[in-house]
């Protein structure tokens, strides 16, 4: 063996010596996605930032930064992880990934029109895939989140009124296909509300023609400004309603026949209400009994309005909270992407990084739905990068061929075929 012995640990002899392995193999599916999509050539066509025509093209910068967050980098330095794996580069059929200090620069080149070209390839991308999509409708759920930092010298990182530090970053998700829809970059300080109406608009225009759209939003997004776009767009609607003094007078006032029973021993009503200067909405109510601190029991209150009078109350409640899994795929954008701590102290650099979250969100979302079993399409990013993604592999030529060698006793072996085969049954995509 023609390497140098750098020490032993248990019985093995540790050194470095040339060879083509990799320990992301999988990524070579999703790789092959991304082709079939004809994604690098969209963002290369969109997508103008450098000067001079030598270094990387667009779409290898965009996409190191997507695979570096799918297979399990946390921050820019991660990229010489991937930078390390020999046989990476060859799977991706790039010569190499970006640098980090070749990231920073690249995010920092971003103005506001450059940004609007990143969102153009996002609505883009999206289009290629909705022929491939099989929902009959469009739940759009809506949040906003604190993506904490760590510090106050980035701009945008501002201090909320629970004294946290960051960005409060807008989502809008299609509950039915776990796609992000869209993101939009605030400052910290900043609320949901104002933007309610335009980030509505925003996700719409991404979202798919021709389907019956619904909406759901915690209280954050309780404007009347909101319900009434809503309404006259015939978008059927359930926002959690603040608990206003008025409501909850004339909610304990309801009478016991008038609570039936629901879930884990909570019960659910309704009622008519017209909160001042509006005419009156259909408000559902599900109540609980809890303990407080000295021991005596009270009601806990969950209020949400509604334009939909088809569903029961009992079902719609359960459907409105539906809602709540937003919380988990925000959780997964967080930390098994990498995505909450901003790279940069220049504002629209760190909104590139989320418009390219975006991209790397939904190519996760896509893949699960276009090319895995039924079994994974509800698995976390963390779940498919420890069983599919990182695996070793070795990469060998002969006989002017390239194989791909995995271990044959991968117990995964089955995800692989179907995977193989939904993708030869797609039609490439060209600009």
């Amino acid at each position: 063996m023609n390497a140098t012995v750098i020490g032993k640990a248990y019985k093995f002899n540790v050194c470095f010596r040339e060879q083509t392995l990799t320990g992301k193999a999988g990524v070579v599916l999703l790789r092959e996605f991304v082709a079939r999509i004809g994604l690098p050539e969209l963002i290369d066509a969109e997508l103008h930032l450098k000067q001079r025509a030598r270094g990387y093209p667009e779409s290898e910068n965009v996409l190191s930064l997507c695979w570096n967050a799918i297979l399990g980098g946390r921050c820019l330095l991660d990229l010489n992880v991937l930078r390390g794996d020999a046989g990476l580069p060859e799977l991706l059929g790039v010569r190499s990934l970006m640098a980090p200090t070749t990231a920073g620069e690249f995010l920092r080149q971003f103005t506001l029109g450059k940004l609007c070209d990143l969102q153009r390839i996002n609505r883009l991308a999206q289009e290629r895939v909705r022929c491939r999509q099989t929902s009959t409708r469009v739940t759009i759920d809506l949040d906003a989140s604190l993506y904490q930092q760590c510090s106050k010298c980035k701009q945008g990182s501002r201090r909320n009124y629970k004294g946290e530090v960051g960005y409060y970053p807008l989502f809008a998700f299609w509950a039915e296909e776990g796609e992000m829809l869209q993101t939009h970059l605030q400052a910290g300080n900043a609320g949901a509300a104002p933007k309610a109406v335009w980030f509505l608009k925003q996700a719409l225009l991404s979202a798919p023609e021709g389907l019956p759209v619904s909406l759901r939003a915690d209280s954050e997004f309780y404007t009347w400004p909101l319900i009434e776009f809503c309404e006259a767009r015939k978008i059927s609607y359930t926002i959690t309603a603040d608990q206003s003094p008025g409501l909850m007078e004339q909610i304990q006032a309801l009478p016991e026949k008038a609570w039936h029973r629901y879930e884990s021993g909570a019960q659910v009503s309704e009622l008519p209400y017209a909160p001042t200067n509006h005419t009156a909405h259909r408000y559902v109510v599900k109540r609980q009994q809890v303990t407080d601190k000295k021991k005596g029991l009270l009601w806990r209150y969950h209020v949400v309005i509604t334009n939909d009078r088809r569903r029961s109350a009992k079902k719609l409640m359960k459907w409105a909270l539906g809602r709540c899994t937003m919380e988990n795929l925000i959780k997964e954008h967080k930390h098994d992407f990498g995505f909450e701590k901003m790279p940069s102290r220049m504002f629209h650099a760190n909104w590139a990084w989320l418009l390219i979250s975006q991209l790397a969100w939904n190519l996760m979302a896509w893949f699960k739905r276009c090319c895995l079993p039924e079994s994974c399409h509800s698995m976390t990013l963390g779940s498919l990068r420890h069983r599919l993604l990182n695996v070793a592999g070795k990469i060998v030529h002969q006989a002017r061929q390239l194989f791909l060698v995995l271990c044959d006793e991968n117990l995964f072996q089955d995800w692989w075929s179907f995977a193989l085969k939904q993708l030869a049954q797609l039609n490439p995509i060209s600009p």
